[in-house]
């Protein structure tokens, strides 16, 4: 089956981004040049262009045209080790240790701690019901200046009632750590890593473009009796590799130490 003709001129711009012929961040020709060049409506253009643009390939800014992306370099997230004991992952919130790769410090920014209601998933992961009041800790996470993680941790009220994990500001000892004083040491985790498009904060604090998803890694720690944490961490698609690492591995070629 022939391919419709925007996707024929999707496909040749495709390609000169690919040979470099229009660069990162460079402009490509015109609509009106487009249209010339190809001998096609203005809507077909605009087709092949969307089409592009969805694809995350180029960007198109008002009254200026639209450019090629710059290349995105993906990070590694590790998210666990086999032979490193549940509770020792991270002290805040079991955090997936950045691939020294990034090249740049991780800072934690925008600490909100708030009080609402688990919603049907939340109260699913926490046993709890729907509408039950939990804590939810929220931070952005930059590596250098580039956005890189968007992290809610939720739990139920009856752990973190008049603990400092409904106050604001850092957990000095780590939120595990914590847990673990209170009565309920993590004993195990468990994650769910699933992709789709992102909702208006995720879009705002990324810059994402159309088209961009977000894979979301959602873990829930247990104690020996019960969940205690769900922790959702929220990545730009196009700039995380998750990894597990299983049994040993030599240490040089270790996630973190690429």
């Amino acid at each position: 089956m022939p391919r419709a003709r925007y996707q024929q001129i999707a496909d040749r711009l495709r390609d000169r981004i690919t040979d470099g012929v229009y660069g990162p961040g460079e402009r490509l020709p015109s609509e009106p040049d487009l249209i010339d060049e190809y001998q096609a409506s203005r809507n077909t253009v605009r087709l092949a262009i969307a089409l592009l643009t969805n694809q995350g390939l180029v960007v198109t800014r008002q009254g200026l045209g639209t450019f090629v992306q710059q290349p995105t370099r993906p990070f590694t997230a590790l998210l666990s080790r086999v032979n490193v004991r549940p509770g020792e992952h991270h002290a805040d919130t079991a955090l997936p240790v950045v691939g020294a790769a990034a090249g740049q410090p991780e800072t934690a920014r925008s600490m909100v701690v708030e009080k609402g209601e688990a919603s049907a998933t939340v109260a699913a992961s926490l046993d709890i019901k729907q509408g039950d009041p939990v804590v939810i800790r929220r931070s952005q996470r930059f590596l250098g200046e580039v956005p890189w993680l968007l992290v809610a941790s939720f739990f139920p009220m009856d752990l973190a009632s008049g603990t400092a994990l409904e106050q604001a500001g850092s957990i000095e000892q780590g939120s595990i750590m914590l847990l673990a004083e209170l009565g309920y040491p993590q004993q195990g985790f468990r994650d769910e890593i699933a992709a789709r498009m992102p909702d208006a904060r995720e879009f705002e604090f990324f810059g994402l473009t159309t088209g961009t998803p977000v894979i979301v890694v959602g873990r829930t720690a247990y104690s020996t009796s019960r969940p205690i944490r769900l922790t959702r961490y929220v990545y730009r698609g196009d700039r995380v590799r998750l990894a597990h690492e299983v049994a040993t591995i030599p240490e040089k070629y270790q996630a973190d130490r690429r």
